[in-house]
């Protein structure tokens, strides 16, 4: 007994039945098989309704100067600049539905940019309290060398 193609995800076997591609004895265990399943069956009468109707339909004649209308509307796209056929293409596409898109593209990259600032770096230099401190630091420097020398001078002169 066959397995169920279409339980199987094999399509392509009921379509080549459909079209009559398949050998005789791959036919008739499909057909066998049919009998048995419903949904198989229904695949293969919904087929052969569209071959039927395929077979009955008859396209529209073409004219007599179709090949040299055709070529000419060929031979015009093909010389139009690369820039009139993107025109072309965005004047023909519908861009209304892009535009929530791109707002809300937009939206997101302006939050990402302001959230992601590059922080400010500490200016090299001090603070003006750090100059202060600095600045008593030498004066004091400044003292106790005086004294050093007051004190170096006044022991030189008793030596």
């Amino acid at each position: 007994m066959m397995n169920c193609p279409l339980e199987n995800n094999k399509l392509e076997l009921l379509m080549d039945y459909t079209a009559g591609k398949l050998n005789a004895p791959v036919r008739s265990e499909l057909e066998q098989h049919m009998d048995h399943c419903a949904s198989c069956a229904s695949f293969r009468m919904e087929q052969s309704a569209v071959w039927d109707a395929l077979d009955l339909w008859e396209p529209a004649p073409v004219s007599v100067d179709f090949n040299r209308r055709l070529w000419h509307r060929i031979d015009a796209v093909a010389a139009t600049p690369w820039y009139r056929k993107i025109a072309g293409a965005l004047r023909l596409a519908d861009l209304r539905p892009l535009l929530p898109l791109t707002a809300a593209v937009a939206l997101i990259t302006a939050g990402f940019l302001y959230d992601h600032r590059p922080e400010e770096k500490p200016r090299p230099g001090m603070s003006v309290s750090e100059v202060n401190q600095v600045e008593q630091a030498l004066d004091d420097l400044q003292l106790l060398r005086q004294f050093d020398q007051v004190s170096n001078d006044g022991s030189a002169r008793t030596m």
